[in-house]
């Protein structure tokens, strides 16, 4: 969690203290270059044990490690697209039985990645965002711990071989994906300057998370900056 939080703070002092090198992208009125900013505004609320326990009380299911922790140290708040959600939201949100069987295994996770993976890199790819795989609607197994915008949520699975793995998923087609990483900046001349990372098969929520405090970061930093 130490590496979540000295990213998380860096990406605050950046934002609020708007160094010179990124002045002309905060133009008109706009307070944050970070895409979901605007939502979160960084900002972070540790969760106590109690709200904690409530919350796998309440979907009769033990929290994956990472995540739990990452409640309990850091919070609910800034994050990918817009944020980590609060119990509450995802509480409403989630739509299956977490405590169930989640329907899709590691072979599905590894022929849709490899499917996607070679959809990015071809030269000539079809129109629209890449393979994507069916599961049931609604669906067991996992809880949904926010929003990409749109049909866009981040699926977190609780049970099964996949435990702990965040999933991109489009509810109004039932489509879901191993999660990539997430978008930081949406301006090109930045968005430009981050190497791509790719999560695999199996992102975890630690390495999801930190995939995208490494792509703002590398978008944010002063160039030439080599740490």
């Amino acid at each position: 969690m130490v590496t979540m939080t000295a990213g998380l703070d860096r990406l605050r002092a950046i934002e609020t203290g708007r160094p010179v090198h990124l002045h002309e992208f905060y133009r008109s009125n706009k307070r944050f270059l970070i895409f979901g900013a605007e939502r979160h505004q960084y900002r972070n609320t540790p969760l106590n044990s109690t709200s904690v326990l409530a919350l796998e009380d309440d979907f009769g299911v033990q929290l994956p490690p990472a995540y739990r922790e990452f409640l309990l140290q850091i919070g609910p708040g800034a994050g990918p697209y817009y944020g980590i959600w609060e119990p509450e939201e995802i509480v409403k949100e989630t739509e299956g039985d977490p405590a169930k069987p989640f329907p899709l295994t590691r072979r599905d996770a590894e022929q849709i990645y490899n499917a996607w993976y070679t959809w990015v890199h071809d030269p000539k790819p079809n129109s629209g965002g890449g393979p994507s795989i069916q599961a049931p609607d609604p669906t067991p197994g996992c809880i949904f711990i926010g929003t990409q915008g749109c049909s866009g949520v981040t699926a977190l699975v609780t049970t099964g071989e996949l435990t702990g793995t965040v999933w991109d998923v489009w509810l109004d087609e039932s489509a879901w994906r191993p999660a990539k990483t997430a978008p930081a900046s949406l301006e090109s001349e930045l968005y430009d300057l981050a190497t791509p990372t790719y999560l695999g098969p199996t992102p975890t929520f630690d390495a999801w998370y930190e995939a995208w405090l490494t792509r703002a970061d590398a978008e944010l930093s002063p160039p030439g900056r080599t740490s």
